[in-house]
């Protein structure tokens, strides 16, 4: 059994991505040239659950003739980073100073007035490549270190995308008079060049990296404690059928098994390892008419979970989904009883979402809240039905209604039970289009 740091994926990475600047500055004459080298695997580095890929843009040759005071000049380059683990990553941008003799702040006499022979750097981000409109300011500095890395930006971000930067460098043209030789009597020079590097240390959670089936291998040799309710992965589905394949996020729901879960007539729906949908797929209706009787077993939407549902969730996935004990409520049609059925995939029911508060109480409205538990996610989150706003889920980006399996215990017959948009609970006919459907389903 291994705990949740030896499993995490820590990776620590040094990257030099080097555009070798080199500047010389004379009378008449300088070039500005920048190449790469040392780029890993085609520019690519892995850092934790992120790639990063850094690409210089443009010739490696840039040439200025008669530079003077006011010469500038700009470098490019991008940053195209792929974060699977959505933590921060952070990456640092330097300009690693080889030879410099504009400025020594070492050797100057600081008690007389600053000479103002110096290069200085700016650092923009850019709009695209392609226009080069770089006008959003990051940073600047002048550059005074001899040798040595000067610290240009830091970038700190938990989403993918390319980033397109522009390093300009600039040897001032001020009111006061220059010197146009070095410290060291010769010729103005400057070379260097510009690093990328992330040594974060990026923990990546295990449930998001490993395959369904090591997933469900760890579970069945009792390793289930790998994986932190809470933590997340993403699902590809074609829900809407039209070839368009989308990204869903599941998590760690429960990963426990108190004894209760033995018991005769207990569901397993909140037993063992239990992954529930992070916010609703779809929506759907629970049936096409009005009608509780007979319960979940009896829904359209078990028939279509169960089936078509099914069968859009990746291979991989399918193959590891467990069958469960499913216990749901009944409604007021007369001689029913609490339902059993066998399914893969699920609603949760209002036990498994919300324990009784001190008023506004479910168990009167689900005959079935005895026989389940709370779902360790939400016991974790200290869900009530008092304190229920861990329970929203949201339907493209807004908090929207989702379906429980529970049929409403009351005179109708038409009623299952749902969570509002506000994460308590309410009711709605069973043939409402306009609920939100978050299934869950167990591995093992």
């Amino acid at each position: 059994m291994s705990n949740n740091k030896q499993s995490g994926v820590f990776v620590k990475t040094m990257i030099f991505v080097v555009l070798a600047i080199i500047l010389t500055v004379g009378v008449t004459y300088a070039y500005f040239r920048a190449n790469i080298t040392g780029v890993e695997s085609e520019s690519t580095i892995s850092v934790g659950g992120a790639t990063l890929a850094i690409k210089y843009e443009g010739s490696n040759l840039i040439t200025a003739q008669n530079v003077i005071p006011g010469w500038i000049d700009k470098k490019y380059f991008n940053v195209d980073l792929t974060n699977t683990s959505r933590k921060d990553i952070s990456y640092d941008i330097n300009l690693v100073v080889e030879k410099n003799n504009f400025f020594n702040p070492d050797t100057y006499d600081w008690s007389q007035p600053l000479d103002p022979s110096y290069l200085r750097f700016t650092l923009f981000e850019c709009d695209s490549a392609e226009d080069k409109v770089c006008d959003t300011y990051l940073s600047d500095a002048s550059i005074y270190t001899q040798s040595g890395d000067q610290f240009v930006y830091r970038v700190t971000t938990n989403t993918s995308g390319k980033r397109y930067y522009a390093l300009e460098i600039v040897f001032p043209n001020p009111t006061v008079e220059q010197s146009q030789t070095g410290t060291d009597g010769n010729p103005l020079y400057f070379s260097g060049y510009i690093t990328i590097d992330s040594t974060k240390e990026v923990y990546v959670e295990p449930f998001t990296t490993d395959s369904w089936a090591t997933i469900a291998s760890n579970i069945q040799s009792g390793n289930a404690s790998r994986y932190k309710v809470g933590e997340e992965k993403e699902v590809e589905m074609d829900i809407d059928d039209d070839g368009i394949i989308e990204s869903y996020t599941v998590r760690v729901a429960n990963n426990s098994t108190p004894s209760g879960c033995s018991t005769e007539g207990f569901s397993q729906t909140a037993c063992g390892f239990v992954v529930e949908f992070v916010d609703i797929v779809e929506q759907r209706a629970m049936n096409s008419s009005a009608t509780n009787v007979g319960g979940w077993p009896a829904t359209e939407m078990r028939t279509y979970l169960n089936g078509e549902f099914l069968a859009k969730l990746p291979s991989d996935l399918q193959n590891v989904i467990a069958d469960t004990t499913v216990i749901s409520g009944h409604g007021s049609t007369s001689g029913e009883t609490n339902f059993t059925s066998t399914d893969k995939i699920y609603l949760l029911s209002t036990r498994e979402v919300w324990v009784d508060g001190s008023s506004n109480t479910v168990s009167s409205k689900d005959t079935a809240y005895s026989t389940t538990r709370q779902l360790d996610y939400y016991d974790n989150k200290g869900v009530t039905t008092n304190n229920f706003r861990e329970a929203i889920k949201k339907y493209n980006g807004t908090a929207d209604y989702w379906w429980l399996r529970s049929a409403k215990n009351s005179s109708f017959k038409e009623s299952f039970l749902c969570v509002d948009s506000d994460g308590d609970f309410d009711y709605d006919n069973a043939n409402e289009w306009g609920i939100g459907l978050a299934p869950a389903f167990r591995i093992g």
